[in-house]
């Protein structure tokens, strides 16, 4: 429906009040019959204008990146601040959903400019909702929804949280209460290891490790095989277990409580200058007691040197092969337990090359400090994660 037009001034002149009114009364924008209908539409849609655009009331549907419109209210004469009403329908967004983990939020200035507030307000209230752990700010990226509560043991804040993140992990996994709390108890149990246990297939290169170890460690030290391990997982249980990075795998499937720490074969830095300083046509003799470090050794010495030097390398087991060699050679190399043979055939210069290099070392003494439990945790019915 149109109304009619205001009459005009008495002496037959619209003055410039009634101009201004008969153009805003039919103007389809500004006329009061269509300002009072499109009043309840919004009211109606709950506050969002005609075809979702902008409100008259200073409002406008805010488009996150997913496209899903940010339906934000700002009432500017509540005598709550605009920076607070922001942070509460924000955050009640992500609470219920409706803004989902990872989506991310508009711009600054793109919000600011919509609701038609100051930068700084918007920006305020996405520092409010970071400091609540609601959202993430990635410098260059823009602002993100965080998943709901914490999920990492690393993001945890204190022991509570903690065991809160394990428990519900080892539940998702199938592990009943009974076997959670079994486990637990093993582990308040635990203390620091007693023993070292080095697994290794070859029993030579076992032999190698335990003798250095007893005497850099000091403490008791055996060795056994992948194959002893599988046929008595408890023998590794308590104890620090020392193995080559290639059964790393193996020893953890077959016993997965056990403390396993790594020892990789390298050359120390004043062994590597000594072989670089022998002149060109050198020979130099590698004698070792275990068959697992002639092959290293072989490619090690011949990467320094290549064709400059004569390379040799023999088992401590076969004397009929190395004796003569010892003699002549001009530096022989040679692992813990082969120093003294060497030596007392009449090698001219012996050094002695350490499996466990000085860096090693200060780990392995950092592990004997951490606990660990002393029994092997039973076969569980819903532990269908150990291999047979």
């Amino acid at each position: 429906m149109r109304g009619s037009a205001p009459p005009p001034g008495g002496d037959g002149r619209d003055t410039v009040g009634q101009v201004r009114r008969r153009k805003r009364w039919h103007n389809p924008r500004t006329s009061p019959i269509r300002c009072a209908a499109r009043a309840d539409s919004f009211r109606a849609s709950g506050g969002v204008g005609p075809e979702g655009g902008p409100r008259r009331n200073g409002t406008s549907p805010q488009e996150g990146s997913s496209g899903m419109a940010l339906d934000i209210v700002l009432n500017r004469r509540g005598g709550v601040p605009i920076r607070d009403q922001l942070v509460t329908q924000l955050e009640l967004k992500i609470l219920d959903g409706s803004l989902a983990h990872g989506q991310r939020l508009p711009s600054v200035r793109s919000l600011a400019r919509r609701l038609k507030v100051h930068h700084n307000t918007v920006s305020a209230a996405y520092q409010d909702l970071e400091e609540a752990g609601h959202v993430e700010l990635q410098r260059g990226s823009g602002v993100f929804v965080r998943r709901a509560g914490v999920s990492a043991l690393p993001e945890a804040k204190g022991l509570d949280e903690m065991i809160r993140l394990a428990l519900h992990a080892a539940f998702r996994k199938g592990f009943s209460g009974a076997d959670i709390r079994a486990a637990v108890e093993r582990w308040l149990a635990a203390a620091p290891p007693d023993r070292v246990v080095v697994v290794d297939p070859s029993p030579e290169m076992g032999e190698l490790l335990v003798h250095e170890l007893k005497q850099l460690l000091g403490i008791p030290a055996t060795a056994c095989t992948v194959e002893d391990v599988a046929r008595e997982p408890g023998r590794v249980a308590g104890a620090l277990t020392l193995v080559l990075p290639y059964h790393v795998a193996a020893v953890r499937a077959l016993s997965p409580g056990a403390s396993v720490e790594v020892v990789t074969l390298e050359v120390a830095e004043p062994d590597r200058r000594a072989v670089a300083a022998l002149p060109a046509g050198s020979i130099v003799l590698f004698l070792s007691h275990s068959p697992t470090v002639l092959p290293f050794a072989s490619v090690f010495l011949r990467s320094l040197r290549g064709d400059e030097i004569l390379v040799e390398t023999r088992l401590l087991a076969t004397p009929r092969e190395w004796k003569r060699l010892v003699k002549v050679a001009d530096l022989v190399l040679t692992d813990a337990l082969s120093t003294e043979a060497a030596r007392a055939a009449g090698a001219r210069r012996v050094r002695e090359v350490r499996v466990v290099q000085p860096s090693a070392l200060e780990r392995l003494r950092d592990a004997l400090t951490i606990v660990v439990p002393r029994a092997e945790p039973p076969a569980a019915a819903g532990d269908h994660r150990r291999p047979s």
